[in-house]
């Protein structure tokens, strides 16, 4: 129980110090955001007719409208709901400090560091929104992250422990190839939108699983 605690401020502050790296790297132009333009290239190439298979680029396309905005909103909403039925103050509490409050975060971020999205000539996805981190896959992280931890705190079994995380792992990374896929970002938008996810959740999850609470 007492390792469980220490956990959380663990992983924050690693994930915050990924996350910061990688706002720093872009705010100075280093070298990350130097190869962000040929990395996120290589991904567009994938969405080429008959490359990787035909419909690869629409199974992608399906995938992130799957992961916009309104429809994480709805899986909270859900979520939210079966807490609510199951009376779980506490995991209700949580979901909705950690998705919400998360997303608000994500949000302000973007209007903060205001980074163009890639050219990807008419492919991005992106109307008028900043490009750095990503909300797409910061909003699933919350989400499919925030569901990971209800889950694990009442799951015993390493094994089974471990298949829930990497489940979760999956569905955040799934989520991420698509949005590079359609040039809707660069690979350091979605990495730096998973650590700022990661680490708004160990916050939350820290906060409500303390003593006091």
């Amino acid at each position: 129980m007492r390792a469980a605690r220490l956990s959380g401020p663990v992983v924050f502050a690693v994930s915050a110090v990924v996350f910061a790296a990688l706002a720093l790297d872009v705010a100075m132009g280093g070298p990350i955001s130097a190869m962000d333009r040929a990395a996120s290239d290589w991904f567009r190439g994938l969405a080429q007719p008959g490359f990787p298979q035909p419909g690869f680029a629409r199974a992608m396309a399906w995938v992130s409208a799957l992961h916009a905005p309104r429809a994480i909103l709805a899986a909270t909403i859900v979520v939210a709901l079966v807490l609510l039925w199951r009376r779980d103050r506490r995991g209700l509490s949580f979901v909705l400090l950690a998705v919400p409050g998360g997303a608000t975060l994500n949000a302000l971020l973007k209007h903060a560091f205001e980074r163009p999205r890639p050219d990807a000539g008419g492919m991005a996805l992106a109307t008028g929104d900043f490009s750095f981190p990503s909300g797409h896959v910061a909003n699933a992280t919350l989400l499919y992250g925030g569901v990971a931890l209800l889950v694990l705190w009442r799951l015993d079994g390493m094994v089974r422990r471990c298949g829930v995380v990497a489940t979760a792992a999956a569905l955040v990374l799934l989520v991420a190839v698509s949005r590079l896929v359609l040039g809707a970002h660069y690979p350091s938008d979605v990495l730096a939108a998973m650590a700022e996810a990661v680490a708004w959740l160990a916050l939350c999850a820290t906060w409500l699983r303390t003593p006091a609470r």
